[in-house]
């Protein structure tokens, strides 16, 4: 199986999740299409792969989950910080909320990494 690698300067967004156990299935096959609907339809979104984690470690306020949820990262490779810009402003919350409403739990953490080597 050939190594995926980035050269320096590739872009990724990065979305990390805490997903109830008991919706894991569903919420993998639903995210499944939403990611691949998210790189086909937003400008400047090329790529995306979606990881399981182990339950990250020294954040406190994760240990009253107990062994409740699975941990999901998904990278979305960005063309641009101006492409990231212009969907952060343009159609992020819309995406969070209803990503809410749909399966009744949050988003833990989103930030934007930049490979240098």
């Amino acid at each position: 199986m050939p190594v995926q690698s980035y050269s320096p300067g590739t872009l990724i967004y990065e979305v990390n999740l805490s997903v109830p156990k008991e919706n894991i299935d569903e919420y993998l096959e639903w995210l499944r299409v939403f990611t691949k609907d998210q790189v086909r339809n937003i400008q400047g979104f090329i790529s995306c792969m979606v990881f399981s984690q182990p339950k990250p470690y020294g954040l406190h306020w994760l240990s009253e989950e107990g062994d409740a949820k699975t941990y999901i990262t998904v990278h979305y490779v960005v063309a641009s910080q101006a492409d990231l810009d212009a969907y952060l402003k343009q159609e992020q919350a819309a995406v969070a909320t209803a990503e809410q409403e749909r399966f009744e739990f949050l988003v833990t953490s989103r930030r934007t990494l930049s490979v240098v080597a």
